[in-house]
C-alpha cells in the first residue's frame, strides 16, 4: 500500500505537466503547419500505429502536404515529406534543426546517448570528438584506402561461401557477414575462430534493441521523462523492465570485445584495428572517459543498413529478372573471357573488386536503387528545433521534435516516377549513396549467382511479398532459389577463405 501512494505525486506531475503543457500549447500564436485533428491531452498519440509509421505519414501527405504538425502527448512534431523541406530546414537551417532531441528511452534508460545517434550536439565536446574519430577512421578518405577496401573484399567472400552452401538462409548470412566485417575492422576479432565470445549475437541483440528503443510514439516516457522515476515492478510500467534487458545487451557490446582487444595486447599478440591504434596512441595511459569514448565509437560502428539493404536486393533481383540479365551482361561483358569448353557463353574469369566499379554503371545504379526503392531507415533519426522558427508562413515552435520522412521523400512521383517499381536506370550516376560493402556483395553476388523465385512441391510459384516493417526496416521474410549462374564459377572465391 505505501508503495503504491510513493508513486502518487510522480503520477500527479505526469497529468499536471501534461494539462500545462497542452494549455501553453493552445494559448500561444499560430499560424502552424496543418496535420490531422487529434484529441485533447493526447493529441495524435493514438493515431500512431506501433510500426511502419512511415505508411501512416504519408498518407496524410498526401492530404495535408509536405509539411506537417502533429502532436504526441503534447509535444509538437514536425515531418517532412519532401526533399525542398527537408533541404531548406535540416541543411539550410542546420544550425537550429541539427540537434537531437532527448531521447529517454534509447538515449538514456537504453543507453545510445553514449554514441553518436543520440548525443546531445549543441556545446558538447564528447560530441565533436566521436565526429572527429568517425571523420578520421571512417569518412570518405578513409574508407577508400586500398588496406580497408581489401579487407572487405576479403570478408565479402566469407558470405558467397555462405550463399554456397546454404543459400536459403541469405538473410541470416547478411547479418552474420556484415558483423562479423565490423568486429574485424574495430577489434581485430578474427573471423575463422568460430566467434568463441558470441560477438555476433551480442552486436545482432544490441541492434535489435536500438530499433525498438527508436520507434517514435512507442513509449511515453519520450514525452514525459519523470515516468522513468517509476519503479519496474509497477503494472503498466513494463518499459522499465525492457529497458533494463536492451541496456544490458548494449553493454555488452560496449564491454566484451573491448576487453578482448585489451587481452590480445596483453598477450603481445594483437591483431591490427581501430581500437589498437587507438589505445597505442594513447600508450596504456588512457582514462576511464576516453575508455568509454572509443567503446560508444567502435559500437557506433554497427548498422542494421548494411543486412537489410543486401536482403533487398535478393528480394527485387527474384521480382525483376529483366534488371538481373542485365546487370550480368554488364559483368560478363567486363569479367568474361571465351572458353572452349562452355561454347560461346562467356564465364567471368574473376571476381569483380572495387576497382571495377566505374566500369560497372548499371550495376552501381542497382544498389542506389535498392537504397531508394525501400530505404533501411525510412524516418532517419530525430532532429530537435532549439528556437522558434517560420517557414511558409507558418510557426514551429521551440523544441518541436522534426522527422524526415525519408520514405516519402524516395517514393515522390514527381522526382521517381512510378517510386513502387524497381528501375535503376532512373538513378543519378553521380548520387552517392551506397556504402562500399553493399556494392561488393551485390556486384559478386550478381557475378556467381542467378536469383529467382521458388517454386514449391506442387510446382507453384512462390510469389515474395514486398513488405517492410521496424525502425530499421527489414523485408518481410520470403522464400527465393539462389543458384550458381554456371558450373564453375564457385572457383572463384579463394579456396584459403575458411568458413566459421
Amino acid at each position: 500500500m505505501l508503495a503504491s501512494l510513493s508513486v502518487l505525486p510522480t503520477l500527479s506531475l505526469l497529468f499536471l505537466s501534461l494539462f500545462a503543457l497542452a494549455w501553453t500549447r493552445r494559448t500561444r500564436k499560430g499560424p502552424y503547419p496543418p496535420g490531422p485533428p487529434g484529441f485533447p491531452l493526447l493529441g495524435n498519440t493514438l493515431q500512431i500505429p506501433p510500426d511502419r509509421q512511415w505508411l501512416k505519414w504519408a498518407k496524410w501527405k498526401a492530404q495535408y502536404g509536405d509539411v506537417i504538425r502533429i502532436s504526441i502527448l503534447g509535444t509538437p512534431t514536425i515531418i517532412l515529406s519532401s526533399m525542398r523541406a527537408a533541404t531548406d530546414l535540416l541543411e539550410s537551417r542546420g544550425n537550429i534543426y541539427s540537434d537531437r532531441p532527448t531521447a529517454t528511452m534509447a538515449g538514456e534508460l537504453v543507453g545510445w546517448s553514449r554514441g553518436l545517434g543520440y548525443a546531445q550536439a549543441s556545446h558538447n565536446p564528447r560530441f565533436r570528438e566521436l565526429r572527429r574519430l568517425f571523420h578520421e577512421f571512417m569518412g570518405p578518405r578513409a574508407c577508400a584506402k586500398p588496406a580497408l577496401l581489401q579487407i572487405q573484399e576479403r570478408e565479402n567472400k566469407r558470405l558467397l561461401r555462405k550463399l554456397l552452401s546454404d543459400p536459403d538462409n541469405f538473410d541470416a548470412h547478411a547479418r552474420d557477414c556484415t558483423s562479423s566485417l565490423i568486429l574485424v575492422l574495430a577489434y581485430g576479432y578474427p573471423p575463422n575462430l568460430g566467434d568463441p565470445l558470441g560477438l555476433v549475437k551480442i552486436a545482432e541483440d544490441a541492434m535489435e534493441g536500438f530499433s525498438i528503443a527508436s520507434d517514435p510514439g512507442r513509449w511515453w516516457v519520450d514525452y514525459f521523462p519523470a515516468l522513468k522515476y517509476l519503479p519496474s515492478w509497477l503494472p503498466g510500467v513494463s518499459f522499465q523492465r525492457k529497458a533494463q534487458r536492451m541496456r544490458a545487451d548494449l553493454d555488452k557490446l560496449f564491454d566484451v570485445p573491448f576487453q578482448f582487444v585489451k587481452r590480445e595486447i596483453e598477450t603481445g599478440h594483437p591483431h591490427p584495428c581501430f581500437l589498437l591504434s587507438y589505445l597505442q596512441e594513447k600508450n596504456g595511459e588512457e582514462t576511464p572517459e576516453e575508455e568509454e569514448l572509443v567503446q560508444a565509437f567502435a559500437t557506433a560502428l554497427y548498422s542494421e543498413t548494411t543486412p537489410s539493404a543486401l536482403t533487398s536486393f535478393i528480394l527485387a533481383m527474384a521480382l525483376n529478372p529483366e534488371v538481373q540479365d542485365r546487370a550480368q551482361q554488364e559483368i560478363d561483358s567486363l569479367l568474361a573471357a571465351s572458353n572452349s569448353s562452355q561454347g560461346s557463353i562467356p564465364m567471368p574469369t574473376r571476381l569483380p573488386t572495387f576497382e571495377d566499379k566505374e566500369n560497372l554503371p548499371y550495376v552501381s545504379a542497382i544498389v542506389k536503387e535498392v537504397w531508394r526503392w525501400n530505404p533501411s531507415v525510412p524516418l532517419g533519426l530525430p532532429h530537435v528545433v532549439t528556437q522558434e522558427d517560420h517557414y511558409r508562413g507558418y510557426t514551429i515552435e521551440k523544441g518541436s521534435i522534426v522527422w524526415a520522412n525519408v520514405w516519402a521523400i524516395l517514393h515522390d512521383e514527381e522526382i521517381f516516377p512510378e517510386p513502387f517499381a524497381f528501375r535503376p536506370e532512373r538513378i543519378c550516376p553521380g548520387m552517392h549513396i551506397a556504402e562500399n560493402s553493399v556494392f561488393i556483395a551485390v556486384v559478386t553476388i550478381l557475378c556467381m549467382f542467378r536469383i529467382s523465385k521458388s517454386v514449391d512441391e506442387q510446382g507453384k510459384i512462390l510469389e515474395p511479398v514486398v513488405e517492410y516493417n521496424g525502425f530499421i526496416s527489414h523485408p518481410r521474410p520470403f522464400k527465393c532459389k539462389i543458384e550458381l549462374r554456371r558450373e564453375g564459377l564457385e572457383g572463384l572465391v579463394d579456396p584459403e577463405v575458411v568458413e566459421d
